[in-house]
């Protein structure tokens, strides 16, 4: 499906009734479902302009503030990139382009679910399309308000099209447990209604059921409901087999020329050699620009650089042992000429047929995004087992994924071992995935983890300048407020309907 869904670039230039930048004051849509959707292919490509949406700013955003404002991941200055900078410092307010290009970008995907839900209730449609396309529809609206509510907190839940322009500035604020409500009956449905899995090359990448067990079991999860969350892991976990498992080679989980490989469960599409591009930023953003040197992993003489948005920090490159078979994406090779220190990258949107192809400068990355996988899954679950004092058994599936990586399992069968062990995993295993400032949110340790590291607890000796745009200042530490688990809501839609929406306190 990578070039299905995405090369349908159409679907993003027509119109219809409802705004995608929702509560924009002047709207420019143009196009109304009454010359438009009148039978279920007009539908599916509304739907492909949902997925579609998925792709760039929004995918980007869920890594950047998953990763950028944690241990894991900075911005090399250089760049002067204001508002990834902001995301790693702790420093951000309600002008943050990061955040405001996700919430143009989730209401933009929303909508369009929400014009697939409501028109098939409109057209004539077999059953199996009926259930096609409104579980596909459902479960990416439930996946965005799932982003949304962890970012945001209280969101507008909209959940029709708009067919009035002046009903946008009457939605408020919907309390989290009713958003996190919808969120479950959402992909509850969706799991009803989608197969397991795709055996057309052409289907594979589209939600399926498997991938809403997968959030589903997330939300229980976040939420602190681990016998529900066991149970929706345990439901994937009973489908290992040929459509569903770790693969052997850690690195080919991020092959751009293994797409929908059998560990991804689901993920954001993407394609190189596209015109117009339809790659991956991440592919550049992941990477360095240091003096032009280019990031040549296979020494194959590639001339790739990126732009410094995404850089790996040099206290989680040094928690990967020497024998970590994970150290196969993780390039340290580039020495920087001023500072005589390794500048570590992640090779996860390292895109290698850019180099069979000769491209120089930025990459045309074809990598996905992955938003769930199954290592991610046997993580979580043992999570699960964990909180049920079921000790044993999560460290045999925290043992699952140490031994794909090349290491051996020492953990003591006690809750903080345990918990100590898949904390440290997660990171090492899903690293620059979007992950890390997520799941210390859902265990409360987002302030302890994240103030050590400004703190420079676990300090990697570096010079001054490459420290400070690491750790920070240390003449002004840096340090996380209590109101800073949630984000700030974007300026301009405060501004554009502030008798409804009101800031998040702090900002």
């Amino acid at each position: 499906m990578k070039k299905y869904i995405i090369i349908l670039i159409i679907a993003l230039l027509f119109h219809t009734s409802c705004s995608d930048s929702f509560f924009e004051k002047y709207p420019t849509d143009s196009m109304t479902v009454e010359n438009y959707m009148k039978d279920t292919d007009e539908i599916q490509t509304v739907l492909n302009a949902a997925y579609s949406s998925m792709s760039g700013t929004f995918a980007n955003s869920i890594v950047y503030i998953g990763d950028l404002p944690t241990d894991n991941a900075y911005d090399f200055k250089l760049n002067n990139s204001s508002n990834h900078i902001a995301l790693h410092e702790s420093t951000v307010d309600s002008q943050n382009g990061v955040l405001s290009d996700l919430w143009y970008a989730c209401y933009q995907i929303i909508n369009r679910c929400c014009l697939v839900i409501d028109n098939m209730e409109m057209v004539a449609s077999t059953d199996e399309v009926y259930n096609q396309l409104v579980g596909e529809a459902k479960f990416l609206r439930a996946y965005t308000y799932y982003v949304m509510v962890r970012v945001w907190g209280d969101v507008p839940l909209v959940l029709e099209d708009i067919t009035d322009y002046m009903a946008v500035f009457e939605y408020a604020r919907t309390p989290v447990e009713q958003v996190y409500a919808q969120i479950i009956e959402d992909l509850k449905d969706a799991e009803s209604k989608l197969p397991d899995f795709y055996e057309s090359n052409n289907d594979k990448g589209k939600a399926s059921a498997t991938a809403a067990q997968a959030i589903l079991g997330d939300v229980y999860l976040t939420r602190g409901d681990y016998s529900n969350a066991k149970t929706y892991f345990e439901k994937i976990i009973a489908k290992e087999g040929a459509n569903l498992g770790l693969l052997e080679n850690y690195a080919s989980i991020f092959d751009a020329n293994n797409a929908n490989n059998k560990e991804i469960i689901f993920a954001v599409q993407y394609a190189n050699n596209q015109s117009p591009s339809m790659g991956n930023y991440l592919g550049s953003a992941a990477l360095g620009n240091i003096q032009g040197i280019p990031i040549d992993p296979d020494g194959s003489g590639s001339q790739i650089y990126g732009v410094n948005i995404l850089m790996m920090t040099h206290e989680l490159e040094a928690k990967f042992i020497e024998n970590d078979n994970r150290r196969t994406v993780v390039y340290t090779d580039l020495i920087s000429p001023d500072y005589s220190c390794t500048i570590p990258m992640t090779l996860k949107y390292f895109d290698y047929q850019n180099v069979t192809d000769g491209i120089s400068g930025q990459p045309d990355s074809g990598c996905e995004t992955i938003i769930s996988r199954y290592a991610d899954i046997i993580l979580k679950y043992a999570e699960c087992l964990n909180e049920l004092s079921n000790y044993t058994e999560a460290i045999g599936q925290i043992r699952r994924i140490r031994e794909r990586a090349g290491l051996t399992t020492d953990i003591d069968a006690n809750y903080e071992s345990i918990f100590s062990a898949i904390e440290d995993e997660r990171q090492l295993e899903l690293c620059m995935e979007g992950h890390r400032w997520f799941d210390l949110l859902r265990t409360e340790r987002t302030k302890t983890v994240v103030d050590a590291f400004y703190n420079r607890e676990n300090e990697v000796v570096l010079p001054t300048t490459i420290s400070i745009y690491q750790y920070g200042d240390p003449n002004s530490p840096l340090s996380v407020s209590d109101h800073e688990l949630l984000f700030p809501l974007p300026y301009d839609q405060i501004e554009l309907n502030p008798d409804v929406l009101i800031q998040n306190p702090g900002y």
